[in-house]
């Protein structure tokens, strides 16, 4: 891995002497929450944590080409019951401060070069970033893998479609795999490990801003599983009122296990004044295999804050509803979900300060969601429920 790594810093020193005009970014986050355990489902205890972890970096761009530098950790607090729960928490939660190599504190060190219609990244990055922007915002297909990566990604963008690929080697987490949910990273660090040599490509068809087709390929070569899938999402609407329908599916084959499954899930938004949003969606997994994820795009907060649960597992149908509020200066998302995962969840961050560089936040709110909370004879996981009120602060930039 330390050669690899120290590979890719070299990649910094090319083609920086011949740009004059520079430009200069920060990125990241600062952090912590903490989830109150209102149920006792820990050897007759309520489980309590907190998390507080840190992104720090920035990024140099000298015409087309930029480089990145940044640094990353965490630590969990103030953890009850001990035993299993706490070593729990320390060990597998978060890496133990004393087990991070001096090298794995760094987050981001990468090259990227931008043109008109090609963009290629390489080193330690922000995956989400690079495909989705720093808002998030931008349309990608690339749905099931996300956040810090060591590798190589690329984009080829023209007018009607877009062409991307990911080398990854190595990832590093903060806790969850769900992306994009209010609270999210503050409640793990795991450093950077082996996902094993991942690639994956796909298309991002764009028909008007209206229909986007976006099939995708996956392999790992060190697990050997084949990922074939793709997203079509339609939008339609303007002023008042917006409807946002996606459908995704997927094949996944397993040459280790022998193993075959796909996928099938569906969810509509629908958005009013820009700001209010309601809607509803429902997925099945087929019985013979879980999925195997990055990340994933769902709306839940049954990990986020703690909880420890695979939304694709085998032999899954889940629906759910949901509804929430988008604003500037308040944002608030409510989840009712039934079947094979259970979830009741409410989370409102207030903004205190957001502009294009930064937004300060504080929230809080409630989570019922399913949750592993043991073992069975037949060696799956047994499922059980976790009741906890959490509260946050974060500031990202």
């Amino acid at each position: 891995m330390k050669k690899n790594f120290f590979g890719s810093l070299a990649l910094m020193g090319l083609a920086i002497s011949t740009v004059s005009a520079v430009d200069f970014n920060t990125f990241g986050h600062i952090g912590t929450a903490y989830s109150f355990g209102t149920k006792a489902n820990v050897d007759g205890q309520k489980p309590w944590y907190g998390g507080f972890t840190g992104r720090l970096g920035f990024e140099v761009g000298m015409g087309p080409v930029s480089i990145g530098l940044g640094v990353a950790g965490g630590m969990p607090y103030a953890i009850k019951p001990n035993g299993w729960y706490k070593d729990y928490i320390e060990n597998q939660r978060f890496t133990n401060p004393k087990d991070v190599k001096w090298y794995n504190w760094i987050s981001d060190a990468y090259l990227r070069v931008d043109t008109r219609m090609f963009s290629i990244v390489g080193g330690r990055y922000d995956l989400t970033t690079f495909f989705a922007g720093k808002d998030g915002k931008t349309h990608t297909g690339v749905d099931w893998i996300s956040g810090q990566n060591e590798g190589v990604s690329f984009k080829l963008d023209t007018r009607y479609f877009s062409w991307w690929g990911i080398y990854s080697y190595e990832t590093m987490g903060f806790g969850s795999k769900t992306t994009n949910r209010l609270g999210s990273d503050l409640m793990g660090f795991r450093q950077y490990g082996k996902s094993g040599h991942l690639i994956s490509s796909g298309f991002d068809i764009n028909i008007k801003e209206m229909f986007y087709i976006d099939p995708f390929v996956t392999y790992n070569i060190d697990q050997k599983y084949l990922q074939v899938g793709g997203k079509l999402q339609a939008n339609f609407g303007k002023g008042f009122f917006k409807s946002k329908t996606t459908l995704r599916g997927m094949y996944q084959r397993r040459d280790n296990v022998n193993t075959n499954t796909f996928l099938g899930w569906g969810d509509q938004e629908f958005l009013l004044a820009n700001v209010f949003k309601f809607g509803g969606g429902g997925y099945y997994v087929a019985k013979d295999d879980g999925i195997i994820y990055e990340s994933e795009s769902t709306r839940f907060y049954g990990t986020t804050f703690g909880g420890n649960i695979n939304f694709f597992s085998a032999n899954s149908a889940v629906w759910y509803v949901f509804a929430g509020i988008e604003h500037k200066f308040f944002n608030f998302d409510f989840l009712y979900a039934d079947g094979d995962y259970k979830e009741i969840s409410a989370i409102a961050q207030v903004n205190l300060y957001k502009d294009r560089w930064v937004d300060f936040g504080v929230g809080g709110g409630w989570v019922r969601s399913s949750t592993y909370v043991g073992i069975n004879s037949n060696q799956t996981y047994r499922k059980g429920t976790q009741d906890r009120g959490v509260a946050f602060v974060k500031l990202s930039f």
